[in-house]
C-alpha cells in the first residue's frame, strides 16, 4: 500500500482532509440517508468543500482531528470530539449552519442529529468518534483500523473511555475488536437504517488486538 503515516491534523490539512471527508462519504450509509438522491449527493460532493473544511477546522480547534497519509497524500480523516457534560450549540444556529450546507436536506440531517443525541450518554466524560472517513480506494487495506488505534492510544493514556455509533455491520465488527460493546439497541432512522451505540469502557487493554 505505500508508506503509511497517521498523524495529527494542522490548518495546512485542511482543504485536502475536507477533500477525503467528502469523498469517503459519498456512498457512505449515512450520508445516502441524509441526501437521498444520487446527483444531489454528487453535487455536494464536488461543492462541498468549504463546508466540509469550516466543519473539519472546528473540530481542529476544539478535539481531535487525525488524518492517514499513504506515500505524502491524505487517504483517511477521523473526527473526534471530547464529551464534557450536555451539547453547548444553541439549535437555531445549528439549523441555520446546516441550511447553508445542506440546504433542502437541512430537516433530514436535523432529525438524524436529534435521534442519535438521545440516546448519546453525556453524563461521564468520554471521547466521541464522530467518525472515520477513508477513500475508497484504500478502504480494507486497514487505514481505518490505523486510524482507530492511534487515538484509542490517546483515549487510553488518559483513562478516558469512548463512544460511537457504527453504521453498518462490517464497521460495528471493526470497533467491537477495538473493545467498543454494543450499548443498547440501534438507533433507527426513518426508512430503516440503524445506528448502533456502541461503548469503550476507560484504561481497555491494547496489547491483545491486531
Amino acid at each position: 500500500m505505500g508508506n503509511v503515516v497517521i498523524r495529527a491534523a494542522t490548518e495546512a490539512d485542511l482543504a485536502e482532509a475536507a477533500a477525503v471527508y467528502l469523498a469517503g462519504n459519498a456512498d457512505e450509509a449515512v450520508f445516502n440517508w441524509v441526501i437521498p438522491d444520487e446527483s444531489a449527493r454528487a453535487r455536494f460532493v464536488e461543492s462541498g468543500g468549504e463546508h466540509a473544511t469550516q466543519w473539519l477546522a472546528g473540530i481542529l480547534a476544539t478535539g481531535a482531528l487525525l488524518v492517514a497519509e499513504v506515500d505524502g497524500a491524505l487517504a483517511g480523516v477521523a473526527q473526534w470530539e471530547f464529551i464534557d457534560g450536555p451539547g453547548q450549540l444553541d439549535a437555531q444556529e445549528l439549523a441555520a449552519a446546516l441550511e447553508q450546507a445542506y440546504g433542502e436536506y437541512t430537516s433530514r440531517m436535523m432529525t438524524l442529529l436529534e435521534l442519535v443525541e438521545r440516546r448519546h450518554p453525556r453524563d461521564t466524560p468520554h471521547w466521541y468518534l464522530q467518525q472515520i472517513c477513508v477513500l475508497p480506494a484504500y478502504r480494507g487495506t486497514g487505514l481505518g483500523g490505523a486510524l482507530l488505534r492511534h487515538q484509542l492510544a490517546e483515549v487510553d493514556a488518559a483513562g478516558h473511555p469512548a463512544y460511537l455509533e457504527a453504521s453498518s455491520p462490517r464497521n460495528q465488527a471493526l470497533y467491537a475488536r477495538h473493545g467498543f460493546q454494543a450499548l443498547g439497541a440501534p438507533v433507527e432512522l426513518p426508512g430503516g437504517l440503524g445506528l448502533q451505540p456502541m461503548w469503550r469502557p476507560a484504561a481497555l487493554n491494547l496489547s491483545s488486538q491486531t
